[in-house]
């Protein structure tokens, strides 16, 4: 009981976060419309770049427009939801080096849910009314592909900000890995909205593991096309592995974190 209660606190939190965090965007309502207007036309470009390429293709190794389309909806709104509300937690390794995660110790509530939630990006608005709106118009889903569609939304998206937390948390040990931690977070993005088919081998071995790539975008088309209760397991239990290893991680940083600043103040 208590534990369900702790859940739904952080619950919660986490909403009335993101709504602070809009309001705050909507005070400068003229470029928050600017940049969502521009996230969508940017994805918009490349699911165009996409959609004529299968016009002139139908069928390339298996796979066909409709099933691009479902690519990036799912990739982009996992995204949008991920940094629309966990945005801080690209700013990890920039808290960790300059003494940003201070202001997050002495807060009642985990200092990892704190940090996450505590800044949003506006521009991920965009990605998420690109790919609520492409799925709709284009691939006129009936309304159990649609249950399942926005069901998969919150799980992608934990797996991205699961990955944010991993790579930023190595700064705890390895010191600034902002450069590396963005490059690797780019390349997700970038193998998530590629058709999977097109790698093999090793290639794919690491979309599944290190760059989980194949998680954010494969394994939700196939659900899409075909549910299966044992393929939505495995995409759960990935979600929850991901999820386990950033916090315990980052718990674990945290706590050199602090002894670090404890040797500090004891000098």
């Amino acid at each position: 009981m208590l534990r369900f209660k702790r859940i739904t606190a952080e619950v919660q939190l986490i909403f009335a976060y993101a709504l602070a965090n809009i309001l705050s965007a909507l005070e400068y309502r003229s470029a928050f419309i600017v940049q969502v207007i521009a996230m969508i036309a940017n994805n918009s470009l490349w699911l165009f770049f996409w959609w004529n390429y299968f016009q002139q293709f139908p069928l390339v190794n298996g796979w066909q427009g409709t099933d691009i389309v479902i690519l990036w909806a799912v990739a982009a709104s996992g995204f949008g939801v991920s940094v629309a509300i966990f945005g801080n937690a690209r700013q990890i390794p920039t808290l960790i080096m300059n003494g940003g995660l201070d202001a997050y110790l002495g807060m009642p509530r985990a200092v990892l849910l704190h940090v996450c939630i505590a800044a949003t990006d506006p521009s991920a608005w965009g990605d998420i009314i690109f790919a609520v709106g492409a799925y709709l118009l284009l691939v006129h889903p009936d309304p159990l592909h649609m249950a399942i569609f926005i069901m998969l939304i919150p799980l992608t998206a934990l797996i991205y900000t699961s990955f944010m937390v991993l790579l930023g948390s190595l700064a705890f040990f390895l010191g600034n890995t902002e450069g590396f931690a963005q490059q690797l977070f780019g390349a997700l993005i970038s193998f998530s909205t590629y058709p999977m088919d097109i790698f093999n081998g090793f290639v794919r071995v690491i979309l599944f593991t290190v760059l989980p790539a194949g998680f954010v975008s494969f394994i939700p088309l196939q659900l899409l096309h075909h549910f299966s209760w044992p393929l939505l397991g495995i995409l759960l239990g990935a979600v929850a592995i991901f999820a386990l290893g950033a916090t315990t991680l980052f718990r674990t940083g945290l706590r050199r974190y602090e002894s670090g600043n404890l040797m500090g103040a004891q000098m």
